[in-house]
């Protein structure tokens, strides 16, 4: 349940676009076809722990623009081995100077738990970070095909789901905004997982 209260601090289905933004959001869902989400259908899944497939149905949640209302971003979900492994793609949609869409794609996930038969660490044994090429198939990114999407990965301050996406909000919003918005929404019980993040702590 507070997983999906955090998830909705972005909740931008009910946000007025209008101009460049309203554009902007028409120019993804031509080129996409996302299909929006409302937090609170999410309660069931992180409630009973059953795995998530939003990825694979190009389902998102549709958040508010960023503080210069440059990019309008989308949010997708996507759990398996028992929610073992857990992913957050971020799709930040923006408009060039010629008004044509670009899109730039981040997985943000926990430890993929590739360790060694020796017990050494693998390369993503931590939470992280890292571009891509693309969501689901569907979801291209506006990047150049030299573009790495292994490394490098981003270390994040998380070790679990909500602290995850914590990361992910403050990568995207900015501290100040996150901790804004949790403080007026009134989310209790997560402090711990704020305390983890050094942009929301204190």
């Amino acid at each position: 349940g507070k997983s999906v209260a955090v998830l909705g601090l972005g909740d931008g289905i009910a946000h007025i676009l209008n101009g460049n933004l309203a554009y902007l959001r028409d120019q993804v869902y031509c080129a996409y076809r996302p299909e929006a989400v409302e937090p609170r259908s999410l309660t069931g899944m992180f409630g009973a722990k059953q795995e998530i497939g939003l990825r694979d149905q190009n389902r998102f949640l549709y958040l508010v623009p960023t503080e210069d209302e440059r990019i309008l971003p989308f949010v997708t979900l996507h759990s398996d081995d028992k929610w073992r492994h857990f992913r957050v793609y971020v799709l930040l949609s923006m408009l060039d100077e010629k008004s044509r869409l670009k899109a730039l794609v981040m997985r943000f996930e926990t430890d993929e738990g590739d360790r060694n038969p020796s017990g050494t660490i693998g390369s993503h044994d931590f939470c992280h970070a890292q571009f891509c090429e693309s969501i689901n198939g569907i979801i291209q990114a506006s990047t150049p095909s030299w573009m790495p999407t292994s490394q490098p990965s981003i270390p994040l301050d998380a070790d679990n789901q909500i602290s995850l996406v914590l990361c992910m909000l403050v990568s995207v919003y900015g501290g100040a905004f996150v901790k804004s918005r949790i403080d007026s929404a009134g989310i209790g019980g997560i402090q711990k997982h704020l305390d983890k993040v050094r942009a929301l702590s204190g």
